[in-house]
């Protein structure tokens, strides 16, 4: 435990953690995907490996649900050996942060250290790319 410090978690919360929201129906976005992309390749492997994670969200009316998972996450194996993703990335089958999706596929950046979570959608616009890394390297 560092000097000053009342527990070994307020390390944790010292972090700062991506979540990577991809909507499904984003995938044939390539101005979207392109941001993505362009984004998690600037990253530093530290955080592609550490802090960043992203989640699949399919939001699949019920009758197609099957069908719909198994394309998406087929889909999504082509996409992550395509593009060398390290990070996991998580299929929400169940729909359970569809309302993460609601304005389309973004990036949630957690900053422990300033207790504040931002958001941004993709596709990123040049000064959101800046932002984004003067947060994490802050």
């Amino acid at each position: 435990m560092a000097a000053g410090r009342d527990s070994p978690l307020e390390d944790v919360f010292e972090k700062k953690l991506l979540l990577f929201i991809l909507d499904f129906q984003d995938f044939s976005c390539m101005t979207c995907l392109d941001s993505f992309l362009g984004l998690y390749r600037q990253l530093p492997l530290r955080i592609k490996t550490s802090n960043a994670w992203g989640i699949l969200v399919i939001n699949a009316p019920e009758k197609e649900e099957n069908k719909r998972v198994w394309i998406a996450e087929k889909k999504l194996r082509g996409f992550i050996q395509a593009n060398q993703i390290v990070s996991p990335i998580l299929v929400d089958r169940l729909d359970f942060l569809g309302g993460l999706a609601e304005e389309g596929s973004g990036v949630l950046l957690f900053d422990g250290s300033r207790n504040s979570v931002h958001r941004f959608n993709f596709p990123l616009a040049g000064y959101q790319f800046e932002e984004i890394f003067e947060i994490l390297n802050k």
